[in-house]
């Protein structure tokens, strides 16, 4: 580490093609710090298709970030991935001398073992921020099927160690992420160097959408937004969504997902794949604040297991600051301060009836009043201007330390 001042940051993402964390989260916090003096840049290590690299690199240069990319090996399984990983320790140093970078902040695991394989010599100068953004290692443990006992669950923990070890500062989401990594770094990791960040979302296209959002229509939208897997339990949504529908007629479901393969065979495996009531589709990033601001209420289910401590869904602010009130499962991110609000309701099976009485009591004759209120809680708790301050705070302290 140097005396310079933070000027130009390399944040190193790995997105697979379903998913729009760079587009939805980071770009919109990238573009934040640049206006407070921080150059940033993407290098983003991925897989899919050409038209998926063009809409995120579009993306980027939208809002005036020089993006790169770096490609993904799908063959061998785990092993293709390391050792992209490993072989990614090139593309970075390429992007920090064409860049001029003094910063490099790697998005969890597999970016972070990239910049290890550059070793002290290829990151003298430079600094390290790594975020963290939730237990990669043991989410792979809950919702994909690796063995804690395994190699591979033991090399991403190394790598997590290391980079912890090495790291002039860590973001993360919720203090049990920070007390977590904490204990497994040891006392190589002080607790000053860890800092808490938010998960905000830029209110603006909501604000517009709700200007003109519907008035006078008639019927009920019930909306699901974001990925497809184990975790976010499709087939407890159906099961909350015909619940809701046996009390209100004529609900409808819309599915917003890339992953439309996954939706359809959940559906057909459920004899659901003609309803007419429920719409699945895949929207731009762009069209996301329109779709959730005609609806009435929103889902966020979420698997209860260790890794999820870690975890702060975007989707609830989206919700929010779309005027949507949520249904969901507790204590998955801010949840206990959004129902002490009102805005909020568990939708397991054990508080399921109450809710619905919420929904059918609170939310059906008072729309436009909990519209309000779910807009007003989006940007006390999810505000992007917060959480641009939360990363400009983590950037100061690097800096203070190296004078």
């Amino acid at each position: 580490m140097t005396g310079r001042a933070i000027r130009n940051i390399l944040f190193i993402t790995w997105d697979g093609p379903e998913t729009r964390y760079l587009e939805r989260l980071f770009l919109p916090i990238l573009a934040g710090l640049a206006e407070g003096g921080w150059r940033c840049h993407v290098l983003q290590f991925g897989w899919g298709d050409e038209a998926v690299f063009e809409a995120r690199e579009a993306a980027c240069r939208a809002a005036g970030i020089p993006y790169r990319r770096a490609g993904v090996w799908r063959r061998g399984g785990g092993a293709g991935a390391f050792l992209s990983a490993l072989a990614g320790a090139r593309a970075i140093r390429a992007a920090v001398a064409e860049w001029g970078i003094d910063t490099l902040m790697p998005r969890s695991l597999m970016p972070a073992l990239a910049v290890l394989r550059m070793g002290e010599a290829g990151r003298r100068g430079l600094r390290l921020i790594y975020d963290a953004d939730g237990l990669t290692a043991d989410e792979r443990v809950d919702f994909g099927g690796l063995s804690p006992h395994g190699l591979t669950y033991r090399l991403l923990r190394d790598v997590e160690g290391e980079i912890l070890r090495r790291a002039d500062a860590v973001l993360m989401r919720t203090e049990a992420a920070r007390a977590i990594l904490l204990a497994r770094a040891g006392a190589a990791l002080e607790p000053g160097r860890c800092h808490l960040v938010r998960n905000g979302v830029d209110p603006a296209p909501f604000r517009a959408a709700l200007d003109g959002a519907r008035g006078g229509e008639t019927g009920f939208t019930l909306v699901y937004s974001g990925s497809i897997g184990v975790q976010y339990r499709l087939p407890d949504m159906l099961d909350v969504a015909e619940a809701l529908r046996g009390r209100i007629p004529d609900l409808r479901l819309r599915l917003l997902s890339p992953a439309q393969g996954a939706i359809r065979e959940v559906l057909a495996g459920r004899g659901l794949a003609g309803a007419g009531w429920i719409a699945a589709e895949s929207l731009a990033p762009e069209a996301v604040p329109g779709a959730l601001c005609g609806c009435d209420l929103a889902l966020a289910l979420r698997q209860p297991a260790f890794s999820t401590q870690a975890v702060l869904p975007i989707k609830l602010g989206e919700y929010l600051l779309a005027g949507v009130p949520v249904i969901g499962t507790p204590g998955v991110g801010n949840t206990g301060v959004l129902e002490a609000e009102g805005v909020f309701r568990s939708a397991e099976a054990a508080h399921l009836a109450a809710t619905i009485g919420w929904v059918t009591e609170e939310v059906l004759p008072r729309r436009e009043e909990m519209r309000a209120r779910c807009h007003a809680a989006g940007m006390r708790h999810f505000s992007l201007a917060a959480t641009v301050e939360s990363y400009a705070q983590a950037l100061r302290a690097v800096a203070e330390v190296a004078r």
